[in-house]
């Protein structure tokens, strides 16, 4: 590809609200067609996207082949599989979507060894989860969060292919009108119990590396590997969750102790951070060289690793 010559797809990687591309939303390939009724009102605003993402005055940079992946899930109407290790930005990644397509609420499915599929799908009541929601015939898809799903039973992947299969499901036994997963109180209306998406969610599956995924769902999904953040990601991590600012050699001091550091990292350098604007630093300074201030508040930060 040159220089100059714009990425292909409807996402960029900005992060940024409404800077994808205007106009080129993907059709669905023929295959992947589902309900072409009216279609449900746009969802709400995510309340939980500027405390994973910050403010959104300074976006982090795209992971390299997130927006090429991100588009091809889109365009093919396939689930997003996501690995990495902790702090890599999987489960952000769906936020990251969502703000800078205007998808709204992000359904997040926090997922357990002892995680059903129709837990997902509804409750006794009828009332449906994350998973079920995510289903509705609503215009633009939905982004559904499937956090770690390696920690879950292992029939609950091989499950889901059914589902995402179908682009939707049937409630035995449900009232005309049910509730959902963004509202409890506000209520759609079913016909015969079926629910049946109109776009296709963009289902994003983050995995540890626990377990195998099923090979059955991987072979649906289009996988995303995020690397160790560097030295540059690590610094715009910080600027995005501290905008105010923070002073130069006290970033570069625990950049410097972040590269060195074994394991998961991003958690350990914000927590620092934050301990730094809260004036531990400053006090443990007076009474101790700087080095050895810097080490103590790092050294509190360890527990905080997965």
């Amino acid at each position: 590809m040159s220089p100059t010559a714009e990425p292909w797809g409807v996402y960029r990687g900005t992060g940024l609200p409404g800077s994808s591309a205007a106009g080129t939303w993907p059709e669905p390939p023929p295959w992947r067609r589902f309900h072409n009724g009216p279609c449900l009102p746009a969802p709400p605003d995510d309340p939980y996207a500027s405390s994973v993402l910050g403010d959104g005055t300074k976006p982090l940079p795209a992971a390299p082949g997130e927006a090429e992946r991100v588009n091809a899930a889109l365009a093919l109407c396939r689930p997003l599989l996501v690995t990495g290790e902790p702090g890599s930005g999987r489960s952000a990644l769906a936020y990251r979507i969502s703000r800078e397509l205007g998808l709204g609420r992000v359904l997040r499915w926090r997922l357990t060894s002892v995680s059903t599929l129709q837990e997902g799908l509804y409750d006794g009541s009828g009332r449906l989860g994350p998973l079920g929601t995510a289903f509705l015939p609503y215009r633009r898809p939905r982004v559904l969060l499937l956090d770690r799903l390696d920690r879950a039973e292992i029939a609950l992947p091989e499950d889901l292919c059914t589902v995402l299969d179908a682009g939707g499901f049937t409630v035995p036994g449900a009232p005309a009108q049910v509730a959902t997963d963004d509202d409890a109180e506000a209520a759609v209306a079913l016909r015969g119990g079926a629910v049946q998406c109109h776009a296709f969610p963009l289902v994003v599956i983050t995995t540890g590396g626990d377990r195998d995924i099923a090979p059955a769902l991987a072979a649906q999904c289009v996988p995303l590997t995020l690397a160790r953040p560097d030295r540059a990601a690590l610094q715009a991590i910080a600027a995005a969750r501290f905008p105010q600012g923070l002073a130069e050699d006290v970033l570069a001091a625990f950049l410097d102790r972040a590269e060195a550091a074994r394991g998961p990292v991003v958690r350990r350098l914000l927590g620092a951070l934050h301990l730094t604007t809260q004036g531990a630093l400053a006090s443990l300074a007076e009474e101790r060289s700087w080095q050895e201030a810097l080490d103590t508040v790092w050294a509190w930060t360890e527990a905080e690793q997965p």
